[in-house]
């Protein structure tokens, strides 16, 4: 591990005495607790209250918990139907299940005996009080599972084809960095299972890989997988609104689907133009709504895949002045990719 690229969150120096269990910043003696091995470089006190809420609620808890499978489900009416068809069969069971739930308990209402209520009665009106508390807290499911048909249905109406794909996207800018002869640094931030980074090309680079994530049970997740795959990748505990990292050490910084729920995102957009080189790439991607987007797609953008964010578009006006050929791409309808180099 290359440490000359860390700094302290709390004094911005760069000295550290490391171990498994605990870092400490021999500048300023404030010492950061590892997670097996995973230092956490960031100060609890300085964080957002909407990175704080997400981490906590959301990806420390349900959704962080089955990420493979609950972020492409949210996507669901977005997504092909014969290559996604187990994510369709599941949302088919799923309703079924409700229905039947619903159902049964009505059925046995209406032949209630005078007697009072079965133990069957009971079990299934817990039963749906569960089935309630769990979409009251996770309330972009139930909408997803009332949404998903008549949405699927108005994307159907209407072809959607970008100026460039996603994939296309992606080796453009890859092939700025496949000949480097030199060992390139890449850092992905909110990082999570480390799926986007080891799917989408970045592994064909001569680089060494630096994940930073927020959430543990999200990193510990990444860090299984990249050791199944055996890529060798540094990870760090981190608030991507503070990195901790030195200026300019990184030749690419990628982003995917995280900025739009910072509580700053300006502030990340900073920090990603400061810890990269000059003439470095960084790329993000997250939410967006295609210009077409009808009323009941707007309502399951605004319901679904970005209730939990704090910006709703690609926030153009914060990139810094340091980042130029700014480029902004609408790759599907509900998600954008945008792309800058540093000056």
């Amino acid at each position: 591990m290359n440490l000359s690229k860390y700094q302290c969150p709390k004094c911005q120096q760069s000295a550290f005495r490391t171990s498994s269990a605990i870092w400490t910043c021999q500048n300023c003696t404030q010492e950061y607790p590892c997670v097996e091995g995973i230092p956490k470089l960031y100060l609890e006190e300085l964080l957002g209250e909407k990175d704080k809420e997400l981490r906590d609620k959301f990806y420390n808890g349900f959704v962080g918990s089955y990420y493979q499978q609950v972020m492409p489900f949210l996507s669901l009416p977005a997504r092909p139907a014969r290559a996604y068809w187990k994510g369709w069969l599941v949302y088919v069971l799923i309703v079924f299940f409700l229905v039947s739930i619903v159902a049964a308990l009505l059925a046995l209402v209406l032949t209630q005996r005078p007697s009072g209520p079965t133990i069957a009665q009971l079990v299934l009106f817990l039963l749906l009080v569960a089935i309630v508390y769990f979409f009251y807290t996770h309330s972009y499911l139930f909408y997803l599972i009332i949404l998903a048909v008549p949405v699927k249905l108005s994307l159907l109406r209407k072809k959607f084809r970008p100026a460039l794909s996603f994939g296309e996207i992606h080796d453009k800018v890859l092939r700025e960095f496949l000949d480097s002869k030199e060992k390139l640094q890449v850092l992905d931030i909110s990082t999570g299972t480390c799926n986007s980074l080891y799917r989408h090309g970045w592994m064909k680079l001569n680089a060494e890989y630096t994940g930073l994530d927020l959430s543990e049970t999200m990193l510990l997740q990444g860090q299984k997988f990249m050791k199944e795959q055996r890529v060798p990748i540094d990870f760090v505990l981190g608030d991507a609104t503070r990195l901790p990292f030195q200026v300019e050490k990184f030749d690419i910084v990628l982003n995917y689907g995280a900025l739009n729920g910072f509580t700053n995102p300006q502030l990340a957009l900073e920090e990603m133009a400061r810890v990269t080189k000059k003439g470095g790439l960084v790329l993000f991607l997250d939410e967006q709504l295609y210009e077409r987007a009808t009323s009941i797609e707007r309502l399951y953008f605004k319901k679904v895949l970005s209730s939990h964010n704090v910006i709703h578009r690609c926030p153009l006006e914060l990139i810094p002045a340091s980042m130029r050929d700014i480029a902004l791409h609408q790759v599907y309808q509900f998600y954008y990719i945008c792309t800058c180099v540093k000056a």
